[in-house]
């Protein structure tokens, strides 16, 4: 950027700031699309606008208790809360990356007496991260699992039983998977 150019986009910062006053909502949307034109006409025009972006985000929970589950069943979460970007598919209980991005996911179990479970975060057919209870002793027990991934556009995450068959889950908001894209890449 040339000194020029600097000196423009400072001034413009500054002609914006001495204009913050108790203006009305509408004023102040009208004097920054002026000073954004303004550093449009010298060339000057920032690589991200302050807009609200396209939000990826999911939160569904189970409907029915499961039992017997057997290994690598894929877990559906049917009662979808919150499903911004539609990259949660209910039906088959994955979650298909709509853009490229870093996401995070949870997922949290219960189960009973004597309940064995074994999940795993999987990404495109590979586990990533494990969760277990195994003959738990207590009338109820909860636990839970956390993946940080890296995703392009398509990749697909679920959760899945693996080791031995889970001999039962809790249904209800004690039993969920959710997830959203937290950066760009």
């Amino acid at each position: 950027m040339s000194d020029l150019t600097h000196f423009m986009f400072g001034l413009c910062i500054y002609a914006l700031m001495q204009n913050i006053q108790a203006t009305s909502p509408s004023q102040f949307i009208e004097d920054i699309n002026g000073y954004r034109r303004a550093c449009k006409s010298i060339g000057w025009e920032p690589k991200q606008d302050c807009v609200a972006y396209n939000v990826i985000a999911f939160h569904a929970n189970l409907k029915s208790h499961l039992n017997n589950v057997p290994v690598n069943s894929t877990i559906k979460f049917e009662n979808v809360q919150l499903n911004k970007g539609n990259g949660y598919d209910p039906i088959t209980g994955i979650f298909t990356a709509p853009e490229d991005g870093v996401y995070s996911f949870a997922w949290s179990f219960l189960s009973q007496a004597g309940g064995t479970v074994y999940i795993a975060g999987v990404v495109d057919n590979v586990d990533h991260a494990h969760t277990c209870i195994e003959t738990q002793q207590s009338k109820f027990i909860n636990t839970s699992g956390h993946l940080l991934y890296e995703l392009r556009k398509g990749n697909k995450v679920w959760i899945k039983t693996w080791h031995t068959p889970a001999t039962f889950i809790h249904a209800g908001f004690y039993t969920y998977f959710s997830g959203s894209k937290i950066n760009s890449i």
